[in-house]
């Protein structure tokens, strides 16, 4: 029976659950922490996760995408913000929670490619409001615990990457072994995510139709997540390995290999 590593969240939560529903009791599904489920997935002792693309990364030669669901987030979803202090003109120091990954990637690439700034990165333990008198700007990863302070400004760094690129932002994706999976497996994968994308875009449409036909309403797309690996949730991807490759963020770009039916054979 094939095994699913996932930490379970509000972002995932309805593309894991659309999976149970599809897979049943054909899949054995695993709650554990985002580095345990990379660590376990490279060791090989599971199947597949739904992890960062950051993963994929460091075995693409053996693993595979299974592109038929992903989280990929737009707007300013909250979930990775930096704080600053209020008519500061230059962030030269930045600093964050947690291991250096796809969170901090993210707000160097905008930092440097949206708004010409080269700021040294350092990771923090001491609390928000020591680290704001040590630092320019605080970044807060999605999942870490650190209360924000009140009377900064913030930065949405998601809304940032849409603003700059106009493409979504991948979150997770469902990283296999290659060699492990099937037709059903992937299959189930792509019902999964077109079964929770579609209600999606249905909420969306009816926030939009709420809106009404001001200015203010259709000006910008509320923040939401898809779960349907779309072109532009592709493209995103590789925009993203292509400029922190090029700020020197990355030695390579990963060559995203997707999994298909032929590699049964």
């Amino acid at each position: 029976m094939p095994i699913l590593s996932a930490q379970e969240h509000d972002r995932n939560r309805s593309l894991l659950e659309a999976m149970d529903r599809e897979l049943g009791p054909s899949l054995d599904r695993i709650e554990q922490s985002p580095a345990d489920s990379a660590w376990k997935l490279l060791e090989g002792e599971i199947d597949l996760a739904l992890v960062s693309p950051l993963v994929f990364a460091q075995r693409e030669g053996d693993l595979a995408v299974l592109n038929g669901a992903c989280v990929a987030a737009t707007g300013a979803t909250g979930e990775i913000t930096l704080q600053f202090r209020q008519g500061l003109r230059e962030i030269s120091t930045v600093g964050f929670y947690g291991d250096p990954g796809l969170e901090s990637m993210l707000a160097e690439v905008i930092l440097k490619e949206k708004y010409r700034l080269h700021p040294r990165f350092f990771q923090m333990t001491r609390p928000p409001s020591e680290a704001l008198a040590a630092v320019d700007a605080l970044l807060y990863p999605s999942g870490d615990p650190v209360q924000q302070m009140q009377g900064f400004a913030t930065m949405d760094m998601i809304d940032e990457w849409f603003d700059l690129t106009q493409l979504p932002f991948v979150r997770e994706m469902i990283v296999a072994w290659e060699s492990r999976m099937d037709s059903a497996m992937d299959d189930a994968v792509r019902r999964a995510g077109d079964e929770v994308d579609t209600e999606v875009l249905r909420q969306l449409d009816e926030e939009m139709r709420g809106r009404g036909s001001s200015e203010d309403a259709t000006a910008s797309l509320p923040a939401h997540y898809r779960y349907r690996f779309t072109a532009d949730a592709q493209e995103g991807l590789q925009n993203f390995f292509q400029l922190a490759f090029f700020h020197g963020l990355r030695g390579d770009i990963p060559n995203f290999t997707f999994w298909s039916p032929e590699e049964e054979d």
